[in-house]
């Protein structure tokens, strides 16, 4: 099979959260983009985030999927070259808006992820993740146009039907590669819908192995896997 896409998620992925990507890692990446194959980050971070970590590794031609699959960038440069909305309901929009206010109410200071789609708070401590799981099970009949998926650190809360799966297809429209020659490395659960998409699956620590095609404890050991089969 030729390749033509491989994905990465970011966190916990192709860096720990919050930190830089190795030196090593960097290296393997470009050796990867002189072949000529689309490299893609498909985070819950949004796409200005991961345009500022993708510039430190020197990629000349990187491609963003932000917000889980909610947003595309082409390239790293600011305003972007070619910037995409996944489609989804003014329902959605309508429910993100009133559900940040419920939030508001209970919890003044709470901090948000930049989003420019979906809702991400970040609870500082178990008290303020206790009344927003509330908030979000009291409101329930309320927010029938999104999804809400739990982290050890926050909620990212997105329109229904907006996943990494959907995000990857329609970059696959986009710049004519299918499924089957796509590569997507992940480390999580929201990584299975990239599973689910991609022709070939390849986890960094998964924990649940038949999830993807192949498993490996770090992202370099990934890389030199993925070195050899392109």
């Amino acid at each position: 099979m030729e390749y033509k896409l491989i994905v990465f998620d970011l966190d916990d992925t192709l860096a720990v959260t919050g930190e830089a990507i190795l030196r090593q890692d960097t290296e393997l990446l470009k050796i990867i983009e002189k072949t000529g194959i689309n490299i893609a980050i498909c985070s819950g971070k949004p796409v200005y985030y991961l345009c500022g970590f993708m510039r430190q590794t020197g990629l000349n031609n990187a491609i963003m999927v932000g917000e889980n699959g909610a947003v595309t960038q082409f390239g790293i440069a600011l305003p972007p070259r070619k910037f995409i909305f996944t489609p989804h309901s003014i329902e959605a929009d309508k429910e993100i808006v009133f559900l940040k206010k419920k939030f508001d109410e209970r919890i003044p200071n709470i901090w948000y992820q930049p989003n420019q789609v979906g809702l991400t708070p970040f609870p500082k401590d178990e008290e303020e993740f206790r009344i927003i799981q509330e908030c979000i099970d009291e409101n329930k009949s309320s927010i029938e146009h999104l999804t809400v998926y739990r982290h050890a650190d926050s909620f990212d809360i997105t329109p229904s039907g907006i996943t990494k799966y959907t995000g990857l297809k329609q970059l696959g429209e986009i710049i004519n590669v299918k499924p089957e020659e796509t590569i997507a490395v992940g480390d999580g659960v929201n990584d299975y819908p990239m599973f689910d998409y991609a022709g070939y699956s390849v986890g960094v620590h998964v924990k649940q192995p038949e999830a993807v095609n192949i498993n490996f404890p770090t992202v370099t050991e990934a890389l030199y896997h993925i070195i050899e089969i392109i």
